[in-house]
């Protein structure tokens, strides 16, 4: 069995290998399709964090609207990453899903957040580039705005990562896993803070409610000050928009939907 013969097929060889393909890649390509057909969900733990990790950083990181238009780095990304699994990790509100070889092909991650939690500052720690100082920006003014423009609620479920691998997207898993998520108790509502377009309309779809629309022209690189710039408008090197999308999305926006247990 160990001795392997090479040749170049003729004619003549054309039953014996259409027969081979029919045996053996026909069922193998039938199984990887049923493979991918196959989706579980369950409850992320903490000993998920690594392959979390590794699955963000693989596509989230790659293929999340702000991080592609900045480039950003796994080095520049891993405080946050890691800061929100710190968070999330140790309670049940963060959602996997798998395919039927196992692997991890989505996942929503989600906090609890509360009035009384400390400050939300410096999500990407103190990064070089200015450009994903702005990323920065975004996250802490959408974040501070949540209890301003919630004044009567207390405790919200924050979704704070949604990313589904590229060839399982459209599929629904999205929602699915927003689904799953549990309801802890003194849950007034769900916020979230969607930086891609696709993840808006996907929120607006569910009966999410706009609270808040921050565009990406207000920040710009000069003198460190914002500067309302229009999206599309030419800039000059003093002058220079940070974030320019690759596709639809236009700004960061914060949803939010009050929690009915019925």
């Amino acid at each position: 069995m160990d001795i392997l013969e090479y040749s170049i097929a003729t004619e003549d060889n054309r039953k014996e290998i259409r027969a081979f393909l029919m045996k053996h890649f026909l069922k193998e390509e039938t199984m990887n399709v049923n493979n991918m057909d196959i989706l579980e969900y369950s409850i992320a733990t903490e000993d998920n964090r690594k392959e979390i990790r590794a699955f963000l950083m693989k596509h989230f990181l790659k293929e999340e609207t702000m991080n592609v238009a900045t480039a950003i780095t796994e080095e520049e990304f891993a405080p946050f990453a890691d800061k929100v699994l710190d968070l999330a990790l140790p309670t049940p509100f963060t959602v996997l899903c798998r395919n039927g070889f196992g692997n991890l092909v989505g996942v929503a991650v989600s906090t609890i957040y509360r009035r009384d939690d400390p400050e939300f500052v410096d999500p990407l720690g103190s990064p070089q580039r200015q450009e994903i100082a702005a990323i920065g920006a975004i996250c802490e003014d959408i974040h501070h705005s949540i209890w301003q423009l919630l004044p009567e609620v207390t405790t919200v479920l924050e979704l704070d990562l949604l990313s589904v691998a590229t060839k399982y997207q459209r599929r629904g898993i999205a929602g699915k896993m927003l689904d799953i998520r549990k309801s802890p108790e003194s849950l007034k509502g769900f916020v979230c803070q969607a930086s891609s377009y696709a993840n808006q309309m996907l929120l607006k779809k569910r009966g999410h409610q706009e609270l808040k629309d921050l565009p990406f022209s207000h920040f710009v690189d000069k003198d460190n000050e914002l500067k309302d710039v229009p999206f599309s408008h030419f800039v000059d090197k003093d002058n220079v928009q940070l974030i320019k999308p690759q596709d639809e999305t236009r700004s960061v926006k914060l949803f939010w939907k009050a929690y009915d247990p019925q």
